[in-house]
């Protein structure tokens, strides 16, 4: 007899090390596993959170938060990576503040409406292979820690995937 009532797992941890990155179709796979996108949510990592104003290590994911030097807007890049730090609500960012401690887990509903409003998606680049560039998926980008192998912390996981509580 087959057991058919296999439990999916409750948690998909990001990249571990430059050689163990995620693949954008583990990373769908799970969501679908788990309900989909209203039952999972994006939990950061300790190493995530800003130290000094920094966030992400200071590496290209933190530049990709800044906003235009020129006209002060966030583009599209800053807008899902502050909805990944800190929600999406209504058509705007929750927040653009730094947190100082790990913030509370963000919907992968909320993420996936910014992504959205820029033509890009959590379910998008669902063919790259690990190491792959996933320019239209900063949820992947995040769990690697990097949108590709040539950003120079890439294989940080900045974030876990969890799921939300019933």
């Amino acid at each position: 007899m087959v057991n058919t009532n296999a439990k999916a797992s409750t948690t998909f941890n990001g990249a571990n090390g430059i050689k163990n990155a995620v693949s954008v179709a583990s990373t769908i796979a799970f969501i679908k596993a788990n309900g989909g996108l209203g039952a999972v949510a994006l939990q950061l990592t300790p190493n995530a959170v800003a130290k000094n104003g920094v966030m992400f290590g200071g590496g290209r994911l933190h530049k990709g938060l800044q906003a235009n030097a020129k006209t002060g807007v966030y583009g599209g890049r800053a807008t899902i990576l502050w909805a990944c730090v800190n929600g999406f609500a209504n058509g705007k960012l929750t927040s653009t503040v730094a947190p100082t401690t790990v913030p509370k887990a963000v919907p992968l509903v909320q993420i996936q409406q910014a992504h959205n409003a820029f033509k890009a998606s959590v379910f998008a680049n669902a063919n790259t292979p690990s190491g792959g560039n996933t320019n239209q998926n900063a949820l992947v980008a995040i769990l690697n820690g990097g949108f590709s192998n040539a950003c120079p912390l890439y294989g940080t996981a900045y974030g876990n995937l969890v799921l939300l509580a019933s």
